[in-house]
């Protein structure tokens, strides 16, 4: 379970929103999705959907960091 969660978030951190995506990354957002509006205080879309109410947490700045849409282009 520990590396289950570990790897989504180096995938949400580390993925690239745009049309390119493979489709491997495809899937995983349709299925990753499920899980974040069962459970949206438990997991952030991420780059998978920037506009949900789940990454308002990332959006705030902390120590001159913050999610921003560039990062998911």
């Amino acid at each position: 379970m520990k590396y289950l969660f570990l790897f989504f978030i180096f995938l949400t951190l580390n993925a690239q929103a745009n049309e390119n995506w493979p489709p491997e990354f495809r899937k995983f957002c349709k299925v990753y999705m499920i899980y974040v509006n069962q459970f949206p205080m438990s997991f952030a879309a991420g780059c998978c959907d920037f506009n949900h109410p789940s990454n308002d947490i990332q959006k705030i700045e902390y120590l001159g960091d913050k999610f921003e849409k560039e990062e998911c282009v």
